[in-house]
């Protein structure tokens, strides 16, 4: 089982940890790491319910719980979390939960012609329809520009093991930010205006300057 930190308040949790249905296992094929070329940013689409703040999660209880409920709601797409990773932005603080879909060796489902070069990362909830602050979301985006910096330079960690970098992730982008959005590939409002316009500002900061 795996959990630790990237950087302060950024939190990586793999499936074992998170408690992944081992009669859903991990879908997707292997595919190598010099082949990731790109990001791609959806949105669940599944807030917390649970109470008034449905795109901010109050326990890692909550948080494991939606990650088992991504195995199983999209069956058209395969029984297992669609995404290579999941951001959970947390309640009271600005640390961030990201948790291990299919991670970082095995194709997606989650953008048509792009699951195998892209890395699909989902941040947990409805930032089209559902009210969140700006600043709840700003403040921690800092941590994603980490997390995409991890991938990018170094992988690893002694609890995780040792991996190679994604050294080709970011080479294709849009011409005016880092990442691609779902629906620069498809006609949809995924990921949300409210996430939009701050995760046009993240970047890939290596985690090993700070």
């Amino acid at each position: 089982m795996t959990k630790f930190e990237i950087v302060p308040g950024l939190v990586y949790v793999d499936r074992e940890t998170w408690g992944a249905d081992p009669d859903h296992p991990r879908k997707g094929y292997k595919v190598g790491r010099d082949r990731r070329t790109h990001v791609i940013i959806h949105h669940t689409v599944m807030p917390d319910t649970s109470d008034t703040s449905p795109n901010l999660w109050e326990t890692e209880k909550e948080v494991f719980g939606m990650m088992k409920k991504l195995q199983t709601v999209r069956p058209d797409l395969g029984m297992d979390v669609p995404y290579s990773f999941v951001v959970f932005f947390m309640a009271g603080s600005t640390k961030i939960i990201v948790c291990e879909g299919r991670g970082e060796d095995r194709t997606g489902a989650h953008t048509k012609g792009h699951n195998s070069q892209g890395i699909g990362i989902s941040f947990a909830g409805d930032f089209e329809n559902k009210a969140v602050k700006n600043y709840d979301i700003a403040k921690r985006m800092f941590l994603v520009s980490y997390f995409l910096g991890w991938l990018k330079y170094s992988p690893s960690h002694p609890d995780y093991g040792t991996f190679k970098p994604m050294k080709n992730l970011g080479s294709m982008r849009p011409q005016d930010r880092a990442v691609f959005f779902h629906q620069d590939f498809k006609k949809t409002a995924c990921p949300g205006k409210k996430l939009i316009p701050h995760v046009a500002q993240v970047s890939f900061i290596d985690p090993r300057l700070e």
